[in-house]
């Protein structure tokens, strides 16, 4: 969900370099969408059904004729830009998992919806260098404004358990007069879950499965949570996706998603360069799905 920049590693492989390390704090939500709509979004792809029976993923079942889709944000507050002035950034996205980039119905690829990227602290403008970075190097990427401003999400004043985060896509930035054109993309409300829907183990799966890329390449960004730092919560919590009529996001996706399985932790991210989707398939860390 972030940009990162290449660094030399003596232990990578050839046309895969591995990238900087990133941390993060992210909140992550699986909502039910038709199947006929996520289809009609993965094109030319296909889908995997995804292995609904596996308890392991799925303890209380899944929706029928339904496909996930994962909704998340997160702060990102180890960069590595301050020679452009950029210690933190928020991000976000929307990606379909189980899509089969291979067209073999075995292996399963994430691929981008929408992806959103914005400064912190009312510099939402701070993110648009990471964008057109991202965007050249295919991963198209919206410069977007977030609430909380400085944090991937905040608990509301009147109760210090139930959290929030708001995600706008900028088309038109007004920082003058305000407030622009700036299109409402999602929202999240959520608390912490008496009763998980899902495992630790169901979004490690879903959230480290390689990226598509637009140009023809896949992307490998893993996230680890083994340090003390990492605090795993299973939520729950409502998710709205705002459509064309009054936001951003592909009608398809459209509407109010209620009482969703959703998981918030710290972790790091490792990055790879693009590589090909055959070799981001082979080559995906098993101990990363865990």
């Amino acid at each position: 969900m972030g940009v990162s920049r290449p660094t030399q590693d003596s232990s990578s492989t050839s046309g895969s370099q591995r990238l900087m390390h990133d941390a993060y704090s992210l909140a992550w939500f699986i909502v039910p969408v038709p199947k006929s709509a996520v289809e009609s979004l993965v094109k030319p792809y296909s889908l995997i059904t995804p292995p609904f029976s596996d308890k392991t993923l799925f303890p209380t079942g899944f929706p029928a004729n339904s496909h996930p889709v994962v909704v998340a944000t997160g702060y990102q507050n180890d960069i590595r830009m301050a020679n452009l002035q950029i210690t933190a950034l928020l991000g976000a996205n929307i990606v379909v998992p189980y899509t089969d980039r291979l067209n073999d119905g075995k292996r399963p690829f994430n691929f981008p919806v929408q992806n959103y990227i914005g400064g912190v602290n009312g510099q939402d403008i701070m993110g648009v260098v990471p964008a057109l970075v991202g965007t050249a190097e295919g991963t198209n990427i919206f410069v977007a404004s977030f609430a909380p401003n400085n944090d991937a999400y905040a608990p509301i004043a009147s109760n210090p358990n139930e959290f929030t985060a708001e995600v706008k896509k900028i088309i038109v930035p007004n920082p003058v007069s305000g407030p622009g054109v700036i299109p409402e993309a999602f929202d999240l409300d959520f608390v912490s879950a008496r009763t998980p829907l899902y495992t630790d183990h169901t979004f490690h799966a879903f959230i480290n499965q390689p990226q598509i890329l637009t140009n023809l390449l896949c992307q490998r960004n893993l996230y680890y949570f083994n340090e003390t730092f990492a605090a795993p919560v299973q939520r729950v919590g409502n998710v709205t996706l705002f459509g064309p009529t009054s936001g951003s996001v592909p009608k398809a996706l459209a509407g109010r998603y209620v009482r969703q399985g959703g998981y918030s932790a710290s972790g790091e991210m490792v990055g790879y360069n693009a590589e090909s989707c055959e070799s981001a398939a082979a080559r995906s860390d098993p101990k990363a799905f865990q």
